[in-house]
Order: C-alpha cells, then structure tokens, then sequence
C-alpha cells in the first residue's frame, strides 16, 4: 500500500490538518457563496425576497440528503474496506454510491416538481413569499442530482488520499456561483430566479470536474464497467452507514419549516428573514467543526479497520481541540458584532431589532457543536452509525421541536431562538456518554 494512501503511520496532528482544511477551506467558500446568495438578494430585491429564500429552505437539506447519505455511507465503506485489503469491494462502494445517488434525486427531482404548490404550503410559505419562493423552488429542483453528485465525488476523491483536489470540487462550483450571482441577480436583475441558476450552474460545473477526477483513473477508486452497478449487499451496509446523515438533513428541513411556522406566526416575515440571515451565518461558525469532522473521517476509519486502536482516539482528541478552539474564535466575532454582520444582509432597523437578540441568543454554545459534530462522525467512521444517529435525533427532533413550540408561549419570539442552544447542550451531554463509553470499549479490544 503506498504510503499516501496509508493512514496508519505519520505525525497525527499533521495528517488531521492536511485533511481537514482543504475539506474546511471547501465548506468556508460554500458558506461565503450561500452567504453572497442571500447578501445579493436581501440588498438587490428586498426582505420579502431573502424570506422567499428562508421559505425554501427546506428544499435544499431534501436535495442535500439523499446524497449525503450515500456518500457518508459510500466513503466510510470504501475506506473501511482499503484498510481490511478488499480493493474490488471499496470500488463497488463507490459505483453502488454513484448509481443510487443519482437514483434517489431523479426521483425526488419529480417528486417535487409534480408537487410544488403541496411543498411550498408545508414549508410555511406566506401569501407575500408565494411567487418569489416557487419561482426558486421550481429552478432549484432541477438540480437535485446535481447537487447529490456533488457530495459523492467530492467526498471519494478526499478520501482516495486527495484532498486538495476533493477541495476543488466544490470549490470551483462556489466560486462559479458566486460570480454569477453578481451578474445574474446585481447585473441582469433577475432575482430569486438568477440565484436558482447560478446554483445549478455552479453544481453542474462540481459535477463535471469531479467525474474527470474520478473517471479518469487519477484517484484510488478504480472503475470498471463489469462491476460499475449497484451491489445490493453493499447498498444496505452502504445506507445503513449513512443513515444518520440522511436523519440529520431531512431533521433540519423539517426544523426548518417548523422554524418558519413559529417565526412568521409571532414575528411575521421579518423574523423568517432574520432565521434566512442566522441560518446562513450558522453554516459559517460551524465551518472548521465541519471540515475536520471530514477530515478525520478516511482517518478514523482506517485506523479503526487496521486496530490501530490508541491512534483512533488521539485522532479523535486533537480533531476535538482543534474544532472547538477555532470555532470559538469565530464565535466571538458574531456575538460582539451582530449589527454589522446583520446589516451585511441589506440591515434595516426592524431586521436588526428581532436579529441581534436572536443571533447571540442562537449563537450561546455554538463552539461545543464542534464536539458533537466530531462524535457523529466518529461513529459513522467505525461503522456504528446507531450512535450517530440517536444523537442527531436528540439534538434535531427529540429536543428541539417541542421547545420551539413551547418557548415562544413564554418567552415570545426570541423564545423560538433559545430552543438549539439548549437542544445542543443536551446533545453534548449525550455524546460525552457514548464517546467515554466507545473509547473505554476500545481498551478493552486492544
């Protein structure tokens, strides 16, 4: 095995940052792109517009799922089964991954375009957001394979031990969608519609420059046409492995329009633009705890695969500090200056009155996130996805709907705000259990 696709040996902390920001600097331009996004339609159209966008939400964690979970699932067999010799059984991960993720999002593709009034209604669209949200809904849609696609090659080309180049997949995808939303929404005036298409465009642009990646022979998955087909013992490990990520999309487009049901019943359609403008700052204080969840994945797994047993833990520990002190970094930024950063977003007097309450209220414990997020995936990693997926119910379902719902009786619309930072701690706490209880079983094995 050549020694750049062996994870076994090397300085940890070196490895960790070598996966991790190039997966990082990916997740930071995705976020400065769905950013920019918003940034050009709340200045250029207008709040009504940016709550357009909020409404449909939903739509994007749908189309992100499906492909998420095949590539989670994909990418941690296909390392787990490098590490045990099987080369033939990693690359049927990929094409099972390929073919069933292109097989989910046609699907859903018609699904919600045949049914779009029905959708829109339950993602809590208003009578003034109704024609700007479908006409973005209905663009949008047409990219679900895309978007799926996206994820897989991306996430086959990091963990074939390239991933500066699984960097660019995305990258090039962001950056094309960012210079067109400047000539689509500020320079032609085309809206919510130009954003639609400057996000299609910017996937199918991923798109293409993955499979070159892959279909080229230039990383470790190797493809051949007898074999290129979905492997049904496979495609059950493959989305066992990655159901957890699947619960956690579907979690947050559903918490998504339960946000947007609370908010416009107490706050109306300034404080669905205020979720619009936290959401998107979110994906940003998250960014590092994201890219190192990535990073140590292909690590983890592979260690765990070969019983490299005291490596996966401190993989585990360093990937945790580095998370949580960077994220706390970019944490102090947004709770000291919330007005500035909300006046990115074209500002106003009422958006900042709901928005900077709520945006410290949202933000309280954001840097522990980076502990969570790391134990999820480091379940996922070791093929033990039940872990991951009882804490993603806890902190996206179990916990987090009823205090939305309860919250804002008492405590009126920032009450709504309150309810992740307490469904997060709650989570914390649980994923302190289970990884105390996984690494004591790991002495145990050794």
């Amino acid at each position: 095995m050549s020694s750049h696709s062996d994870f076994s040996t090397g300085k940890i902390s070196t490895m960790i940052l070598k996966f991790s920001i190039p997966a990082a600097v990916s997740l930071l331009i995705t976020a400065i792109y769905n950013i920019v996004d918003r940034m050009f339609i709340g200045n250029v159209n207008g709040s009504t517009a940016l709550a357009a966008l909020s409404i449909c939400f939903p739509l994007s964690f749908m189309m992100i799922a499906f492909g998420l979970m095949c590539s989670a699932g994909g990418s941690t067999l296909f390392t787990l089964l490098r590490g045990k010799g099987d080369e033939a059984g990693a690359n049927r991960a990929f094409s099972s991954a390929f073919l069933l993720t292109i097989l989910f999002e046609v699907i859903l593709s018609i699904v919600l375009l045949v049914f779009a009034p029905t959708f829109l209604t339950l993602f809590g669209v208003t009578e003034t957001t109704y024609d700007l949200a479908l006409q973005y809904y209905k663009i949008v849609s047409l990219g679900c394979v895309f978007q799926g696609l996206t994820f897989i090659l991306c996430d086959f080309v990091r963990v074939s031990g390239k991933p500066i180049m699984g960097m660019w997949v995305t990258t090039l995808g962001a950056v094309t969608n960012i210079i067109l939303d400047a000539v689509f929404v500020a320079g032609l005036g085309w809206g919510v519609q130009g954003a639609a298409w400057a996000t299609i465009i910017g996937q199918v642009v991923s798109v293409v420059f993955g499979a070159w990646m892959i279909f080229s022979g230039r990383t470790l998955v190797k493809i051949k046409s007898e074999s290129f087909k979905i492997d049904s013992a496979i495609s059950k490990e493959l989305l066992k492995c990655g159901f957890a990520f699947w619960i956690a999309q579907i979690a947050m487009g559903f918490i998504a329009l339960v946000y947007n049901g609370q908010l416009g019943k107490y706050g109306g359609d300034i404080a669905i633009s205020v979720y619009a403008v936290i959401s998107s700052i979110m994906t940003f204080v998250i960014m590092p705890a994201s890219g190192i969840s990535q990073g140590i994945q292909p690590l983890v797994g592979f260690n765990y695969s070969t019983g490299h047993y005291d490596r996966v833990k401190k993989i585990f520990l360093q990937a945790t500090a580095f998370s949580v002190g960077i994220t706390l970094i970019i944490w102090s930024v947004t709770e000291l200056f919330p007005g500035f950063i909300i006046n990115m977003f074209g500002g106003g007097s009422e958006l900042l009155e709901i928005g900077i309450p709520a945006l410290r209220t949202n933000f309280i414990i954001a840097p522990v996130l980076g502990f969570v997020m790391l134990a999820t995936t480091f379940f996922q990693s070791i093929g033990k996805p039940n872990a991951s997926s009882v804490i993603t119910l806890i902190r996206q379902v179990v916990a987090l709907i009823p205090l939305i719902y309860l919250l804002p009786i008492v405590l009126g619309t920032i009450g709504i705000f309150y309810a992740q930072p307490i469904s997060d701690l709650l989570a914390t706490v649980l994923s302190w259990v289970l990884i105390h209880k996984e690494f004591k079983k790991l002495v145990q094995d050794k």
